[in-house]
């Protein structure tokens, strides 16, 4: 199958533009898996349109930032740049594993040592997605096969697998010895449907204030999930920085930060807005550093902030001063949770009954811990809902109750801080009202740790199920 010889099915002349570049760059040969019907999309997803340019032209342009060549396998729609179109190998209608078998013998033929797949409908592609996969072997994302690191020397294993009647992604997986990779960061969604595709297009129209997540949406009465996304605002550490001496590190959504700082040291008596010389924002280790300058007249109280880094607030994050600690790693929960859909409802059910101050006051927040059969066995209240699961994870431990056989569920919004706690107290499972942040999101899969947010009566949404609990892994 090696070489010129195997009739590599070449959909247009534009082949010369790949020799060239097979000296610019590594021997890795990008492909966009672009076969399939679109039947669940209900059009040809390939010309759909993200941002003013078609699914497969975004494809193409992820690639290019880490590919020496692109190549579109089993699609005739016109795209821009130097790609060119393969047919399906051995033969049409093989699904995503046909485009795989052409890439792999297109990358033979011409020398690559491997290709690096994408599918064409999920977006956004993260930049660092080689970098993401294992160098030495097959490698795919966890839960999104078509993701993939496929060395060139596999195309005849995968001709003769597909030639035997193997058509599914997962038996190619299981053939070739893939290894499966945990993705890190923004993971890609899956733009099944309009709907998922105008939920990225808004999410994305909102800039650096919100990212989208693929989650499950659960259904209590039928136990079963759909795919879908969800737009949560963005989270990250912001240091704050005064006269060159570091002040506070914040959560915040990083957008409007200059108006933030200002605010900010208004309300701290610092300095009027006005009198805040230019505020600058720098990048890094995953948040922002925001450095300004105020009249000199602020400088003891700067001072004495430095020295004394007093607590401001439940959370427990303000005082810290630098963003590396703000973000610092957090072990994974090692217990696995048990509970099933039908547990949750019951739990959710009972919750409001067990509110007492807040069905009195409408201005408390409640954490439980239920077992595993969503039996509600303790509850704290308090005004800040940081404090309510600090409550809880305190009584579990005076009355020697083992956190690791059960969930908790909150009334609160999920932010980072209480997915924190709860891994830290190794609690493998948090349900909660509201809904949840990024950072939220990214420290629920760093620590292992099972999370539902918006939690309804019939319905709530599967954010992380990193054991498959509910079908959403």
């Amino acid at each position: 199958m090696s070489g010129p010889g195997y009739g590599i099915a070449l959909a247009d002349g534009r082949s010369k533009a790949i020799d060239a570049l097979i000296e610019k760059r590594e021997t890795t040969l990008g492909a966009v898996l672009a076969g399939g019907r679109s039947a669940r999309f209900g059009s040809d997803k390939r010309k759909a349109v993200l941002g003013g340019r078609s699914l497969v032209s975004h494809s193409i342009r992820a690639l290019e930032t880490s590919c020496a060549a692109v190549v579109v396998c089993g699609s005739d729609v016109p795209f821009e740049g130097d790609a060119i179109s393969l047919n399906d190998l051995p033969g049409p209608d093989l699904g995503p594993l046909g485009g795989l078998c052409a890439a792999l013998a297109y990358a033979q033929a011409k020398g690559f040592e491997e290709v690096l797949t994408v599918p064409v409908d999920a977006h956004p592609i993260s930049p660092d997605l080689l970098d993401q996969l294992a160098i030495s072997a097959p490698s795919v994302i966890e839960g999104q096969w078509l993701f993939g690191r496929w060395p060139s020397e596999l195309a005849e294993r995968l001709d003769a697998h597909l030639r035997s009647g193997q058509r599914s992604v997962r038996s190619w997986i299981e053939a070739a010895g893939a290894i499966r990779i945990e993705y890190h960061g923004v993971r890609p969604i899956n733009l099944n449907t309009p709907e998922m595709l105008a939920i990225l297009e808004r999410g994305q129209a909102l800039g650096s204030g919100a990212e989208v997540f693929p989650v499950g949406e659960l259904s209590f009465e039928h136990s079963a999930t759909k795919d879908t996304a969800r737009i949560v605002p963005v989270e990250t550490p912001v240091a704050i920085e005064f006269n060159g001496i570091g002040y506070a590190v914040m959560m915040a959504t990083p957008t409007d930060l200059e108006d933030f700082v200002a605010g900010f040291a208004h309300a701290e008596g610092l300095a009027r807005c006005d009198e805040i010389a230019d505020v600058q924002l720098v990048e890094a280790g995953g948040g922002w550093v925001a450095r300004a300058n105020l009249p000199e007249r602020s400088l003891p109280k700067i001072l004495e902030r430095a020295r004394t880094r007093v607590s401001e607030s439940g959370c427990g994050i303000c005082g810290i001063d630098s963003v590396a600690a703000a973000l610092a790693p957090i072990a994974p929960v090692s217990a696995i949770p048990n509970a099933t859909p039908a547990a949750v409802h019951r739990a959710l059910t009972d919750l409001r009954s067990r509110q007492a101050l807040g069905q009195a006051t409408g201005a408390a927040h409640a954490a439980a811990f239920c077992n595993p059969a969503g039996d509600i066995l303790l509850v704290r209240e308090d005004v800040g809902r940081h404090n309510a699961l600090d409550k809880l994870i305190g009584a579990l431990g005076r009355a020697r109750i083992d956190r690791e056989h059960g969930f908790v569920l909150l009334s609160a919004r999920c932010s980072q801080e209480l997915v924190e706690k709860a891994v830290r107290a190794g609690i493998p499972m948090l349900v909660t009202i509201s809904a949840p942040s990024s950072l939220a999101i990214a420290r629920a899969r760093e620590g292992k740790l099972t999370l539902l947010a918006l939690a309804r009566n019939d319905t709530a949404l599967v954010i992380n199920d990193p054991h498959d609990l509910f079908g959403c892994r």
